[in-house]
C-alpha cells in the first residue's frame, strides 16, 4: 500500500517510520519544509515527492501535524479529489474535527489521536486510538510495529476525545510545573519545590530546567490547548480552565 504523510515532524516521521518498516511505500512532500524534516524524512525512509504525485498515488493519507495546520492539509488533499482513508492524528476540537472531514468529502474518514511517545520500540507504549468506520483496517497498517492501535468507537471524535483527555491530563500538569517553577523563582524557593520532589505525586517538581525543555514545543501545545478548550466547551465542561493554562505556553513560545 502506499501512502502520504503530511508531516514528518517529531511524531509523524516515527509513525511513518513504522509503516514503512510494516512494509508500506510512504511518500512526503519536501517542498517548503525544513531541513530538520527532510533530515527525519530520510531517517524514517520516506519518499520524497510532489504533492500530486504523493496524494494521486496514494490508498492512505496520514496527517500527523501541529493542529493549526491540520485543516489547512484536509482542504489540500480533499481539493485533489483524493478519495482513499484520510487518517487525522491531529488533537482536534468536535467542530475541527467536522471541518476536516467535510474538507475531504470523497474519502474515508478516519479520527485518530496519538497517546504516548513518539514509537521506539520502549517501555512506554504509543497508541494510537482510532474511531470511524474504517478504524479496524487502519489499525491494520500499523500490524506487528510498535504503535499499538486502540479501535475506541465506529464514529469519527471518539478518538479525539481519548486523546485530548489524557492530553488535558499530561499536558496540564506540565503546565502547572512550569507555573510552579516560574512562581517558585521568582520568590527565590526553588529549592524548597524540588524537595518536594519525593511526594509521591510531585515527579514533575524534579528538575527546575523544565520551563526552557518545554519551550521547544510550546508553539506546538499552545494551540493544542485552544483545541482542548473547544472540546470541553462542546462537552459542557470548564473550557476557561484549558485557556488559562493555555498561556503558560504562550509565554514559553
Amino acid at each position: 500500500m502506499r501512502i502520504a504523510v503530511f508531516h514528518p515532524g517529531a511524531m509523524g516521521s516515527k509513525l511513518a517510520a513504522q509503516l514503512v518498516a510494516a512494509g508500506r511505500e510512504v511518500r512526503w512532500v519536501p517542498d517548503g519544509r525544513s531541513a530538520a524534516s527532510k533530515a527525519r524524512a530520510e531517517e524514517a525512509g520516506l519518499i520524497g515527492a510532489s504533492f500530486a504525485d504523493a496524494v494521486g498515488g496514494a490508498e492512505a493519507v496520514l496527517c500527523s501535524c501541529a493542529p493549526q495546520g491540520a485543516v489547512d492539509i484536509a482542504k489540500q488533499v480533499g481539493a485533489a479529489g483524493f478519495a482513499g482513508l484520510y487518517v487525522e492524528a491531529n488533537p482536534l476540537s468536535p467542530a475541527s474535527l467536522r471541518e476536516a472531514q467535510s474538507a475531504v468529502p470523497d474519502a474515508t474518514f478516519v479520527d485518530a489521536g496519538v497517546v504516548g511517545p513518539p514509537p521506539t520500540g520502549g517501555p512506554s507504549p504509543t497508541h494510537l486510538m482510532l474511531s470511524g468506520t474504517a478504524a479496524d483496517q487502519v489499525a491494520t497498517l500499523w500490524a506487528g510495529t510498535a504503535v499499538t492501535p486502540m479501535v475506541v468507537g465506529s464514529e469519527p471524535g471518539a478518538a479525539s476525545a481519548a486523546k485530548s483527555s489524557y492530553a488535558l491530563y499530561n499536558k496540564g500538569k506540565a503546565a502547572l510545573a512550569v507555573l510552579a517553577f516560574q512562581l517558585a523563582e521568582k520568590h527565590g524557593v526553588t529549592e524548597a519545590l524540588i524537595a518536594q520532589q519525593t511526594r509521591a505525586d510531585a515527579g514533575s517538581l524534579k528538575d527546575p530546567a523544565l520551563p526552557e525543555q518545554l519551550r521547544s514545543v510550546a508553539w506546538r501545545w499552545g494551540p493544542e490547548f485552544d483545541e482542548l478548550a473547544e472540546t470541553l466547551d462542546a462537552a459542557g465542561l470548564e473550557g476557561d480552565a484549558a485557556r488559562a493554562l493555555r498561556q503558560v505556553w504562550t509565554r514559553l513560545s
